[in-house]
């Protein structure tokens, strides 16, 4: 037993920072990860380590859920992910290319949190990154400050580790470049002996990935390279830029029309004329390919067609904004007019009959019936279930920072579906995260009201069209009440 509380039941993990074992929570009476801090530093180092990685709130950061201390040696508790580690998905070989910049984007949204919050990881590699019960791929592992690289993972170790220097950004953003390489090519970027390795992080340049998987694209070649580059100074000064490049490469943006005078176009000239003005780079999908270089019969798979987009169109634009401008009228009159509807209704005032046109004055009236039954003078509401819960006075089970996270993780969902505004889901993650730090730091009250600013915000966004109010995220909403 740890702290009284926490039950050790099975040692699924050890290195250099300790142990970490499969845990029951016996007082929320559920199953968590237990990270026991080892011998490797000292004491004031691993406590000072464990309450910086539990600053780090963010869907793709396994959460921490408690820091202590059991007779002198630190230890974290954390969420408990049942899902597979990068490491274990690359033992079956490479990833598609979609899913490989879908999971090393979600790597590159962790580690840009903890970067953000002042924690470097210092230990990244495939082991690092595993999947929660609903797919999400979250952080773990974090390493003390200070510490050397490990030996076993000198396969992911920036130059300037090897050289010495304390684990910094940089050299997480390094390392997960070569994550990355690996995922795409079943195989890191420098193989053989350690010291052979070593001295390749040092002074090699790594082939491309397409030299090891030819479709590869040319912009995921470019950002892996520049992950891998040797100068600190010269990587990506962020895992969000990491975030968005992937997101961009593995689904563009589809471009609205070929271009001018493309492949077949400048068949006459015996080639083909280079684009002018802004372009979008999309994968080739058939239709008309234009490549630079020298010319090529067919497009090899996963080469990046080259289109032109063209200007924009004042008069279309001045036409959305008109149909927008009509739809927001549409939307108040609505509005005002189911709101005097129900204004009426609440005051109990009769609704007046409508006139009788002269066609119908002249029909003789209805027999009234001896016995009317009174008809109802106000709009009669629709059942709504009942919330699960009530979190005024009680814990959820599993605590708060569970159930935190089952919200949190509803509104990537909803992100991932396209159901959210972003403005929105990201106030509302902010805001959640928030609550969390309330609830580690024991004041419950200002948690709980962080928590009905969520539920306000995210309300008054679906009476605006910005929320959705059917699905996963609109159930839980349903579900618990403050």
């Amino acid at each position: 037993m740890i702290a009284g509380r926490y039950r050790l039941d099975e040692r699924i993990g050890s290195g250099p920072m300790g142990e970490v074992w499969r845990g029951y929570d016996t007082r929320a009476d559920w199953t968590v990860a237990v990270r026991v801090l080892g011998a490797g530093a000292a004491r004031d180092v691993l406590e000072r380590h464990a309450q910086a990685v539990a600053r780090v709130i963010h869907p793709n950061v396994a959460m921490v859920l408690d820091v202590g201390d059991q007779d002198g040696t630190p230890y974290l508790v954390t969420e408990f992910l049942t899902g597979e580690s990068l490491e274990e998905e690359a033992a079956r070989g490479p990833l598609s290319i979609v899913e490989a910049c879908d999971l090393v984007g979600q790597a590159a949204a962790g580690l840009d949190a903890a970067h953000r919050a002042g924690v470097a990881h210092g230990e990244v590699e495939p082991g690092s990154f595993r999947r929660a019960a609903s797919g999400v791929l979250k952080v773990v592992g974090f390493g003390p400050a200070g510490r050397p690289p490990s030996p076993g993972r000198i396969a992911y170790t920036a130059p300037e580790r090897l050289a010495g220097r304390a684990a910094e950004a940089p050299a997480d953003m390094y390392a997960l470049g070569c994550v990355c390489y690996e995922l795409l090519c079943g195989r890191p970027p420098f193989q053989g002996t350690p010291e052979e390795i070593a001295e390749g992080h040092r002074t090699a340049e790594p082939a491309p990935p397409s030299r090891h998987r030819p479709e590869v694209p040319a912009e995921l070649d470019r950002l892996v390279l520049t992950l891998l580059a040797k100068d600190p100074a010269a990587r990506p000064s962020s895992g969000e830029s990491v975030r968005r490049t992937l997101a961009a490469i593995a689904r563009p943006r589809p471009a609205p029309g070929p271009v001018p005078g493309g492949a077949s176009g400048g068949a006459a000239g015996g080639a083909a004329t280079a684009p002018q003005g802004p372009v979008a780079a999309v994968p080739v999908t058939g239709a008309r390919f234009q490549q630079a270089g020298p010319p090529q019969a067919h497009p090899r798979a996963g080469d990046t067609a080259v289109f032109d987009l063209p200007p924009d169109d004042p008069k279309a634009a001045s036409n959305r904004r008109l149909f927008l401008q009509l739809g927001a009228a549409l939307v108040v009159i609505a509005a005002v007019t189911v709101g005097l509807v129900l204004w009426g209704g609440s005051r109990d005032e009769p609704v007046a009959a409508p006139t009788p046109s002269p066609a119908t004055t002249t029909a003789p009236p209805a027999e009234p019936s001896p016995s009317p039954s009174p008809s109802p003078t106000r709009l009669v509401e629709t059942t709504v279930p009942p919330p699960k819960a009530t979190l005024s006075d009680s814990v959820p089970r599993g605590g708060w920072a569970t159930w935190l996270r089952v919200f949190d993780e509803n509104v990537t969902a909803a992100e991932g579906m396209g159901q959210i505004e972003p403005r929105t889901a990201a106030k509302a993650h902010d805001k959640i995260r928030k609550a969390a730090r309330k609830f580690l730091e024991g004041k419950e009250d200002a948690g709980r009201d962080q928590i009905r600013d969520v539920l306000r915000d995210l309300e008054k966004g679906q009476r605006r069209g910005e929320v959705p109010t059917t699905g996963p995220l609109a159930d839980f909403m349903r579900d618990w009440r403050l």
